[in-house]
């Protein structure tokens, strides 16, 4: 490759990590004080987030067929504007349909980036530095989760004490029973809740400035010099293509049971405070970012595929510590928050393989629709159990703790089944594209 040709690859890919890191941010804050607050403003969107999470994938999916139309560039530009919109309706428009509405939007917006790397960072990188760049945009967006999470339930505390002009002590104390609020100090808690929203349309539009800077040809989404196909259709006949699928599916059903609803699950049944609760989950979003930035060292000593799934299944006694937070009294918050450490280091620990490694399945062509379909597959589970959730499993108190057991038997099929179907040709298969290549 020549080297204007590579310091353009260089360019691309580190725009999209830098741009990548303030969509970590505003992930943090959707997963963080968005559902905190719809939890108080629009109960039934909050208790059926896991579904909008899967409404968001579907739609973020679908737009990523656009790109051998448009490219990336422009569907990257695309989702720091709906986040903007989403957070601004949110704050501004009080009306009860907006709620749902803008909250799609947002999860639209930080999804569409999920959705986007895996062909993006293909298309920009070389295969001698494909796992570094995977990794470090991955763990870089994670860093941005912990710093929304870490402040962001301070944040709204401080909003909180000054609206009611009270200190932070007593407007954190407070917090701990939302509940017991009465309803003037019920409504400046929204109110807080709001203003944090609206700080963070700042941060969206601060990760628009990176993709000014992409330069983009159209063979980077295109094959120019082929004739126009359609999506092949017969590649799911593949087992390899049509289980990865069926991994992904039931990996997404588990997380979406339970990663939605910490802040809920920690706040108002663990009894834990609301600034202790984002503290919490920031670190536990801080154990993704050092699980990560070392998956490159797992995978040389482990393999790529047994990373995947004996990963999984090592986090599943974590989940057992945080569905019974409540019975460790006042050692609550130490124990569920090195329980919610280790469980999200450990399942986020080989996500650079989770997103490379179905590329490797498809051909060049492919891999937009193939990585739609993929996403696809996740948001219709994550659909189904925004309605499990909502319609039957968070019906009672014990819902939320429950979820963590069904979690744990999802998690341990799709590990067995992932480690059965692809050890034995793919848990090597990098180092052997390398000594083919060097051959």
């Amino acid at each position: 490759m020549e080297q204007k040709e590579l310091k353009r690859y260089n360019l691309n890919s580190y725009a999209f990590i830098v741009s990548y890191i303030f969509m970590g941010l505003l992930a943090g804050i959707a997963f963080d004080v968005l559902v905190t607050f719809l939890q108080q403003v629009s109960l039934g969107t909050a208790q059926s987030f896991s579904a909008y999470m899967g409404y968001s994938t579907f739609l973020a999916a679908a737009i990523l067929l656009l790109a051998p139309k448009i490219g990336y560039k422009a569907l990257a530009i695309a989702a720091p504007l709906m986040v903007i919109l989403g957070l601004v309706a949110v704050a501004y428009v009080n009306v009860g349909l907006i709620f749902p509405v803008a909250t799609l939007a947002i999860l639209t917006g930080t999804t569409l980036y999920d959705v986007i790397l895996p062909p993006y960072l293909t298309a920009y990188t070389t295969p001698e530095n494909r796992n570094k760049i995977f990794s470090t945009a991955i763990w870089t967006n994670l860093a941005g989760m912990v710093v929304a999470t870490y402040f962001g339930g301070s944040l709204i505390v401080n909003r909180f004490a000054s609206r009611m002009n009270i200190s932070k002590q007593e407007a954190q104390a407070v917090s701990e029973a939302v509940d017991k609020m009465s309803p003037e100090m019920l409504n400046q808690y929204i109110l807080a809740h709001k203003d944090v929203l609206l700080m963070f349309a700042i941060v969206a539009l601060i990760s628009l400035i990176p993709f000014l800077f992409v330069k983009q040809v159209e063979s980077d989404y295109k094959e120019t010099n082929k004739e126009k196909k359609g999506f092949d259709w017969s590649i799911l006949t593949n087992k390899y293509v049509l289980i990865f699928l069926v991994y992904y599916a039931l990996i997404r059903f588990g997380a979406s049971l339970i990663c939605p609803y910490f802040s809920v699950y920690l706040n108002k049944f663990v009894g834990i405070d609301r600034a202790t609760t984002s503290k919490l989950i920031s670190y536990s979003y801080f154990a993704g970012v050092i699980f990560t930035a070392i998956c490159p060292y797992i995978v040389k000593k482990i393999g790529q595929v047994v990373a995947l799934g004996g990963l999984a299944l090592a986090s599943i006694p974590f989940m057992m510590f945080i569905a019974n937070g409540s019975a460790f009294g006042d050692k609550a918050a130490m124990v569920v928050g090195l329980a919610l450490f280790f469980r999200f280091g450990l399942m986020n620990a080989a996500n650079p393989i989770m997103n490379s490694l179905p590329m490797e399945f498809v051909s060049k062509e492919l891999r937009p629709a193939y990585n739609s379909a993929i996403f696809v597959a996740g948001a219709v589970t994550s659909i189904l159990a925004g309605f499990f959730t909502k319609g039957f499993l968070f019906k009672t108190t014990s819902g939320y703790a429950v979820a963590y057991y069904i979690t744990a038997a999802v998690y341990t099929t799709a590990s067995i089944l992932l480690l059965v179907t692809y050890t034995k040709k793919y848990n090597r298969s990098g180092e052997q594209n390398k000594e083919e290549k060097a051959a």
